[in-house]
């Protein structure tokens, strides 16, 4: 027995021995000669890419602008939650990023491998240009000029959004300058490398950012959507911008993970009954009948009630082919549908000289109706029963109505795009908890106010209340 113990102590220091090493640095003597010491920027960028679908296919703002309604917990659309973390962003893909971008500034020869330098740095730009405008389309004042510098910094300022605008277009446009198409790109699984498309959405994010001002500095957004028209953007729906998920578990679409244990979203009342009052062919490629279903009626889930009150085989749900593949849907960025809806707006408004509104918005129908499978029969059919005067009263309003029906699903452009245009004229949850409407902004999270109180107050008073009620710099009617 004494031996026994003798030997337990033995083992017991021998692994605390071999546990404390875990701190010591001990130079090359910890190395794998069959690992690489040289950090992979393709990784790198791979993982940033992988966050994508947080923004394409997230819940939350698609509950804003009422595409679906939850059926038992209903807390969310009934906006419970006005305080967001941005954290993710900035400590995982933008942090990824801004890595690549160091890495190759710094020690470019070591990293050639995994891409030609300049294309390195450019992806990463106009990847970090697509998560921060993102992150202020939410938020509206962000840390920005301050940010990604770790220890050196941990309490950034906050930028204002309309300057936080004007660098990103900067950044973007260098961005494209910069990019070597001969030359070669490494872990990117959203365009394969191509580099070529990587400037057609570097484009079309331009584009679609100039839009997003063209109320609050007109100038400048009629100068860069020409630039980025020029340049080339989107043209076709063949070229939508698609997240690229997979059917098996390791990139699959979240919508998915979201409906594997639990039933909790139905397409809203509010959408299916539009779609129902305009004969809206898109709406089998959007909604599923209920499975009680006997007369084919599509039916939508009441939204922003406390207690819908409804049985789930009596409802609608989102489309199948949407929740469990999303190869093809349920991830888009951007599409081309959304791009001729802009350039009909962009041209009632004289910021371009293209063609003519009316001709852009039917496009727009016709794109969209394309992506989601609809036949051109029953896509001229449905103009032909919603056949509408196009002048200048109604421009606007019909415009934004059908980029709104649109965008289904894509509710982070869908949200941005609702707030700037004010159509269609959505009510607020009936059962509200929160606010005095639907939300028009995100608050900041108790941890930012108080670990960044000095710059969180400044964002304040520079911004307004912190709740969701602020509009934001862009959102200007």
């Amino acid at each position: 027995m004494k031996n026994y113990f003798k030997y337990l102590n033995l083992i017991l220091i021998v692994l605390v021995s071999l546990y404390s090493c875990e701190t010591v640095d001990f130079g090359d003597e910890n190395l794998n000669p069959n690992s690489p010491s040289t950090a992979s920027t393709a990784a790198l960028l791979t993982n940033a890419q992988r966050a994508i679908p947080t923004v394409v296919s997230e819940v939350n703002s698609n509950l804003m602008v009422q595409y679906i309604s939850e059926i038992t917990y209903t807390e969310d659309s009934r906006y419970e939650a006005f305080e967001w973390s941005y954290d993710y962003w900035f400590s995982g893909p933008l942090k990824d990023l801004q890595e690549i971008i160091d890495l190759n500034t710094n020690d470019p020869d070591k990293y050639k491998s995994d891409g030609t330098t300049e294309n390195q740095i450019a992806i990463a730009r106009i990847l970090k240009v697509y998560f921060y405008s993102y992150l202020t389309d939410r938020w509206g004042m962000i840390p920005y000029s301050e940010s990604l510098q770790g220890s050196k910094n941990t309490k950034p300022k906050f930028n204002t959004q309309e300057s936080i605008y004007s660098s990103l277009f900067s950044e973007i446009d260098n961005a494209l300058e910069s990019i070597k198409t001969e030359g070669s790109l490494k872990g990117d699984i959203l365009f394969s490398g191509d580099l070529l498309q990587w400037k057609k959405f570097a484009n079309t994010l331009k584009f679609v950012m100039a839009m997003r001002i063209s109320n609050a500095n007109e100038t400048l957004a009629k100068e860069k959507l020409n630039e980025a028209y020029t340049a080339g953007i989107i043209s076709s729906v063949e070229e939508n911008i698609h997240y690229p998920y997979l059917t098996e578990d390791t990139n699959d679409n979240p919508w998915q993970d979201r409906f594997q244990t639990r039933e909790d979203y139905a397409v809203s009342d509010v959408l299916i009954n539009f779609l129902v009052n305009h004969n809206d062919p898109r709406i089998s490629s959007y909604a599923e009948l209920p499975l009680s279903d006997e007369t084919g009626t599509y039916v939508g889930c009441p939204y922003g009630l406390e207690n819908p009150n409804v049985l789930q085989s009596d409802i609608s749900f989102i489309d199948s082919d949407v929740i469990y593949d999303g190869t093809q849907a349920g991830g888009m960025l951007f599409s081309f549908a959304q791009i001729c809806f802009s350039m009909a707006e962009a041209v009632h408004r004289e910021l371009i000289d293209e063609d003519t509104a009316e001709s852009w918005y039917k496009k727009g129908i016709d794109a969209s109706m394309k992506q989601w499978g609809v036949s051109q029969e029953d896509t001229d059919a449905f103009k032909a029963q919603n056949s509408v005067t196009f002048n200048d009263e109604n421009a606007i309003e019909l415009i934004a109505t059908q980029k709104w029906v649109s965008l289904y699903l894509q509710g982070s452009e869908a949200w941005a795009e609702w707030r700037r245009l004010d159509y269609p004229k959505l009510e607020p949850a009936p059962d509200a908890l929160s606010g005095n409407g639907i939300p028009v902004s995100n608050g900041y999270s108790a941890l930012i106010k108080t670990l960044n109180e000095d710059n969180y107050n400044e964002a304040v008073k520079l911004q307004g209340a912190d709740n969701q009620d602020t509009r934001l710099w862009w959102d200007e009617k």
